[in-house]
């Protein structure tokens, strides 16, 4: 078996457990989500749980901790920024980065995150 076959087979692999290990996380069920947006301040939805005001529709809003993790069931997204005042780019770092969390989604952030901006509808 030749090297790039070798790591075809290890990636398809390690993508098959991925996708299988998601079908059994509880975090990861619909009907095991809070409905609306929740931000955590630990990975894998733990630590402090802070609900997201899906009524101030476009406003950016200030976490009162920094987040590590969220889950969405909600008909809005949410845009989630790695600086205050919902400025883009990573800790730091001038860019573009951003994160949205979607409608029906659970997951960890790559920074802590502070701040974020609803959307009035999921598109």
């Amino acid at each position: 078996m030749t090297r790039g076959k070798l790591a075809a087979l290890v990636t398809s692999a390690a993508a098959a457990a991925a996708l299988a290990g998601v079908g059994l996380a509880p975090q990861a069920s619909a009907a095991g989500l809070l409905p609306g947006v929740h931000f955590y301040t630990g990975t894998g939805q733990t630590g402090t749980a802070q609900q997201a005001d899906l009524g101030k529709v476009g406003a950016c809003q200030e976490l009162s901790a920094p987040a590590l993790s969220y889950t969405a069931a909600s008909n809005q997204n949410v845009d989630v920024f790695f600086k205050p005042g919902c400025e883009t780019g990573a800790p730091g770092q001038a860019g573009d980065l951003y994160y949205k969390t979607g409608t029906l989604h659970v997951g960890n952030f790559p920074y802590a995150a502070v701040s974020f901006r609803v959307h009035a509808d999921a598109n």
